[in-house]
C-alpha cells in the first residue's frame, strides 16, 4: 500500500507524519487489498481538518473529520475509515456468497432436469 500525506497551510512535523502513517498502515488488517491511501491535513484558522481517501479495488472510500487538534482529527478520520472498510468487505463477501449460491442453485436445477429427462 502506498501512503501519501499532504499538509495544507501549515508545516507538517515528522512526529505527526510518522504517527499518521503508522495508523494508516494498520488499516490493512481490516482489508488486505488497499491500493493507495492519501491523507490530506488542512489548517483553516483554528480548525484542523483531516481527510483520508483510500483506493480499493473498484472504488474510492473517503472520510473526513474537523476538530481543533490535528492528532484528534487524524485518529477520528482513521476510525471512520475502519468502519467503512469493514462495511465494504462485508458487502463484497455478501455479493460473493449470493453469486456462489446462485451458481449452486443453477447447477442443481440443471442436474435435476437431466435426471427427469432420462426417465
Amino acid at each position: 500500500m502506498q501512503i501519501r500525506t499532504t499538509a495544507r497551510h501549515f508545516d507538517l512535523t515528522d512526529d505527526l507524519k510518522n504517527s499518521a502513517e503508522k495508523q494508516i498502515a494498520k488499516l490493512e488488517r481490516y482489508f488486505n487489498h488497499i491500493i493507495d491511501s492519501h491523507l490530506i491535513m488542512e489548517m483553516e484558522k483554528s480548525r484542523m481538518t483531516a481527510e483520508l481517501k483510500i483506493k480499493v479495488y473498484g472504488t474510492v472510500l473517503t472520510s473526513k473529520h474537523r476538530s481543533f487538534d490535528m492528532y484528534d482529527s487524524v485518529e477520528r478520520v482513521i476510525a471512520k475509515m475502519e468502519v467503512q472498510l469493514k462495511r465494504y468487505k462485508e458487502r463484497l463477501q455478501d455479493k460473493k456468497a449470493k453469486k456462489t449460491s446462485a451458481l449452486k442453485r443453477g447447477t442443481e436445477a440443471a442436474a435435476a432436469e437431466g435426471e427427469s429427462e432420462e426417465i
